[in-house]
């Protein structure tokens, strides 16, 4: 089967910009891509998604501009977003992060918090960075060919995540070297798909201090084991999410 050639626009920008005929004006990033990258030519056929569950066939007009076949108002796909939302919260780590997001996003996950700790090497997350983290989600949502794109979070302190967690939710708190951890697999087959959310939390790869765990454990996380080998924060926040998005897709079908 061919490669669909698909274009991230940002809803906003489909809402505001996109005149009475259906044309939008690319950006030039978005120029590039097609041209460059996809070597589109004028009269090409792509189509439009918007991460929030939309599909539009299109096709090229000139080099700086796509016209939408049937119009904004008539998406050729609209997708409902799968419930429970899957979510991941990771320490970001020295290095990894970036193909973290790349491999989440591609399996399937729906939402992203970075997470700043005691033991993290990374003390902060400014703007350039995020707007790099969008764009290889983004890049992550067109090849994995969803419709629905991950929700990338501020990044947070550990703390004051957990003063403020997510309503109607399941939280696994991945550790090791505690006694009599649940396997990771064996928990989320105790989860009801019928909660709002199901997340995972990945810490640091030098571990959770002991007040972060006792905060965890307090705040009612459960304690989870990703395995008997220690794992890279970036490979056990990708396995998470492996896990997750295959016990969503398994208690939706039965």
């Amino acid at each position: 089967m061919a490669e669909k050639r698909r274009l991230f626009v940002n809803p906003n920008r489909l809402n505001d910009e996109i005149d009475s005929n259906g044309e939008l004006i690319l950006t030039s990033n978005e120029s590039h891509y097609l041209s460059r990258v996809m070597r589109m030519r004028s009269e090409d056929l792509l189509e439009v998604i918007d991460g929030k569950g939309h599909l539009w066939n299109a096709k090229v007009v000139g080099r700086k501009t796509i016209k939408l076949t049937n119009g904004l108002y008539k998406p050729l796909q609209v997708v409902s977003r799968e419930r429970p939302l899957i979510g991941i919260a990771v320490v970001i780590p020295k290095q990894g992060f970036e193909n973290f997001l790349q491999m989440s996003s591609e399996i399937g996950v729906d939402i992203i918090q970075p997470l700043i700790s005691k033991r993290s090497v990374v003390k902060e997350c400014n703007n350039e960075k995020i707007i790099r983290y969008q764009k290889i989600i983004h890049e992550a949502v067109e090849q994995s060919e969803r419709l629905w794109s991950p929700e990338l979070m501020q990044a947070l302190t550990f703390p004051n995540w957990i003063n403020d967690l997510p309503s109607e939710s399941q939280i696994g708190f991945a550790t090791t070297r505690i006694e009599e951890l649940q396997d990771c697999v064996n928990w989320l087959k105790e989860r009801s798909h019928k909660v709002n959310q199901v997340w995972l939390v990945v810490g640091p790869e030098g571990g959770w201090n002991k007040d972060e765990e006792a905060l965890a454990f307090d705040s009612g996380l459960s304690g989870v084991s990703m395995g008997e080998n220690i794992l890279r924060t970036s490979t056990a926040a990708v396995s998470a999410c492996q896990l997750m998005i295959s016990w969503r897709r398994l208690k939706s079908s039965l």
